[in-house]
């Protein structure tokens, strides 16, 4: 707030002009008390920021110094040159400290011989490079002897942008002894200061997340901004970072945005300590507003500073007052902890209109007024802001306690309504107990029937598949016996001829082609004896219990007989199958006839959308089913790929949902392929993943352990 009169009163200030100069006397430097320089001494103006101190020093300066008693200070002018002289009266040599206050870069030089000595510093100036670093102060410190008289010239440079504003030209000299001394007290008030937000910051930290308020929540963002301005303001911030060379520049732009982060912060806090959003509605909107306007004051800042500084300091007047009013009516309304509400929010406002009141000169310029004020406003403020939170959450527990007292009153109602009500409800949930059990059976009995069917629907399949395997060694067999017995009949009649009549080498061919049919009636009959035996052996293993299973021969079976299924049904259809079966797989434990149901299932399907392409398609298509299994580390792996019409992503989505099916009506349950994925991933422990395009082909991915290292097949 000090800033925005200072802006006014540079506003006010008068154009600096440039004239003859005067002889000067030396400034006495005398007594232990800090001296205020504000004549007694020249100044030029240096406009373009051009004026070298070899401008100034050479045997014919062609630049006049001014008297600082005519004209002194032009807001429009960043640059100005100082001259003047000093001189030692206290008797003993000492050193001195020149503090300029609120400029953003110092070069002082004073003469030692026949050269000057150059110093610097400045509020912009790197931390790390300043020759005197206290805190944030613009100090250039010079050895005196007594009597000496020194003659100093001091270049001063401001910049509007750091948010800090030089008064006028004048600056301060004192003993370096009494200013150490001084900023001792200062800095331990300062940490007292510090310690004591610090302290309440842990403490209200600690109840926040124990309560998890948001008021509370606000109140630490507000601690923390308080604590951050308290600290840089005092110029203790920089000493932590004096090995940035641009943090000086940061803060200052950062230490005006945070001012209006803090005011939003602000508005947050008393929105939800006094409950304006439900109390006072149309306030609350006026705080909304001047929230919003808090952000765009923010960005002003940024784009245009001059206007986003003036307009911030603006809007905390109108905050502080506004908020003061809702306090007073809060304590007029009675409301809880509106009381210390009010106590803190007027601390501030008094810290506060300290600072703006000395600056304007009502109040008298001393180091309370202009260091102190503020943040002891601001101590009382978080301290009984502090009280009105903890007298909240006493009230926010009473009123949870009377809430609880209703809410037992309440339930011991609902209890004897309750007493009165079981009976009926009781013979209401056993009557729909009943219904239910009903329906479950029902259901249940139909989910029988259907899973029956599949199952009957899948055997008949395998039947069909197996017959047609069957039939072929049967009917070489039945063709093989029948050329044997027309050959026994033609050797007969050979015979009957007897003597010269019957052809010897004849006898020999019939009896020759009769043991080559014979040996392949036998091998046959071997071939449907071998089909008859695996069906046999796979019929007795339906206990459930896993056994080591040749799996490379239990898919190439599976297809056989799926195949042969379907040229059962339609003996035109033609399909190439290929087979790649990786040898290291061997025997693993599984269960034959349920992964083999499994396979089935998924032969069926692949054959079905070949099937259903050939008819659909007027170009030459080729239907073809691919069958790969891999080893791959722990696990088998089962690839089925067709190039059939392929599934939605809605198809693909419902593919294993029971009763799911797109083929017509009668034609399938819909719950093959949801059994196989029950049988997969239940029995099994593991996987079925497919991946499809939609016209061009469905591939299903049977994943399951191998529970037992690969056992080789030996042949």
């Amino acid at each position: 707030m000090r800033f925005f009169w200072i802006y006014l009163l540079l506003l006010a200030t008068v154009p600096l002009s440039h004239a003859a100069p005067l002889p000067l006397k030396p400034i006495p430097l005398s007594d232990s008390l800090i001296i205020e320089v504000s004549k007694g001494f020249h100044f030029v103006a240096d406009k373009n920021g051009s004026i070298q101190l070899k401008d100034l020093t050479g045997k014919s300066p062609y630049i006049s110094f001014m008297p600082v008693d005519s004209k002194a200070w032009n807001k429009d002018i960043d640059s100005y040159w100082l001259h003047f002289y000093v001189v030692n009266n206290t008797g003993f040599d000492r050193e001195w400290v020149f503090d300029f206050e609120n400029w953003a870069f110092i070069d002082f030089y004073f003469l030692r011989g026949a050269e000057f000595v150059s110093k610097k510093t400045g509020h912009l100036h790197p931390f790390s490079n300043r020759v005197y670093p206290i805190a944030n102060k613009n100090y250039i410190k010079v050895p005196i002897k007594n009597r000496e008289i020194v003659e100093c010239m001091v270049r001063l440079n401001s910049q509007v942008l750091i948010g800090k504003f030089p008064e006028n030209l004048s600056f301060r000299v004192a003993p370096s002894d009494l200013i150490e001394q001084e900023e001792a007290l200062s800095s331990k008030i300062i940490f007292a200061f510090l310690g004591a937000f610090a302290i309440m910051f842990l403490y209200n930290s600690i109840i926040y997340f124990s309560t998890w308020l948001k008021a509370y929540g606000y109140y630490l963002l507000g601690l923390f901004f308080v604590a951050f301005h308290t600290a840089g303001n005092s110029g203790y911030i920089f000493p932590l970072f004096g090995w940035l060379d641009s943090f000086p520049e940061w803060f200052f732009n950062f230490n005006l945005i945070s001012s209006n982060l803090w005011g939003i912060v602000y508005i947050l806090f008393v929105q939800n300590l006094l409950k304006t959003k439900e109390r006072y509605p149309k306030w609350n909107k006026i705080l909304n507003i001047l929230m919003y306007l808090y952000i765009l004051a923010l960005f002003s800042i940024i784009f245009y500073f001059n206007i986003g500084f003036a307009f911030t300091q603006i809007l905390g007047l109108v905050n502080i007052i506004l908020v003061l009013w809702l306090g007073i009516k809060s304590v007029i309304d009675r409301y809880p902890s509106a009381w210390f509400f009010l106590i803190g929010n007027t601390a501030l406002l008094i810290g506060i209109f300290t600072i703006i009141f000395t600056l304007a000169g009502i109040l008298p310029k001393n180091k309370f007024n202009l260091n102190y004020a503020l943040p002891v406003g601001s101590t009382i403020e978080i301290l009984f802001y502090s009280f009105a939170l903890a007298n909240m959450i006493n009230v926010l527990r009473r009123e949870n306690e009377e809430k609880q007292k209703r809410i037992i009153d309440q339930l011991h109602a609902y209890q004897q309504l309750q007493a009165l009500t079981n009976n009926e409800l009781e013979q209401k949930v056993k009557v729909r107990t009943s219904e239910l059990e009903l329906s479950l059976t029902q259901l249940k009995n139909t989910q029988n029937q259907l899973v029956q069917k599949e199952k009957m629907a899948s055997l008949g399949e395998l039947t069909a598949g197996i017959a047609h395997e069957i039939q072929n060694p049967l009917n070489f067999i039945n063709n093989y016996s029948e050329v044997s017995r027309e050959l026994l009949d033609e050797l007969a009649e050979e015979r009957q001829k007897g003597g010269q009549e019957s052809d010897s080498e004849l006898e020999k061919e019939l009896m020759k082609d009769l043991d080559e049919n014979l040996l392949k009636i036998h091998h046959h009959g071997q071939r449907a004896d071998s089909i008859v035996k695996n069906m046999l052996r796979h019929s007795r293993r339906s206990s459930g219990s896993k056994s080591p299973t040749d799996l490379n021969a239990l898919t190439n079976e599976y297809l056989r007989l799926a195949y042969h299924s379907v040229l059962n049904e339609n003996n035109t259809f033609q399909a190439e199958l290929k087979t790649d079966f990786d040898g290291r797989i061997g025997m693993i434990d599984l269960i034959p006839q349920d992964f083999g149901q499994v396979l089935l299932n998924i032969y069926n399907n692949a054959f079905y959308a070949i099937q259903e392409k050939v008819n659909k398609s007027d170009t030459e298509y080729q239907p073809e089913i691919n069958v790969k299994t891999r080893l791959l580390d722990v696990k088998v792996e089962v690839r089925v790929r067709d190039n059939g019409t392929g599934m939605s992503e809605e198809v693909l989505k419902k593919l294993f949902q029971p009763f799911f099916t797109t083929k017509p009506a009668g034609s399938g349950t819909g719950l093959g392929l949801s059994l196989s994925y029950d049988i997969i991933t239940h029995e099994f422990g593991g996987d079925i993943t497919v991946l499809t395009e939609v016209g061009n082909y469905s591939e299903f991915l049977v994943t399951i352990p191998n529970e037992k290292n690969p056992i080789p097949i030996t042949t």
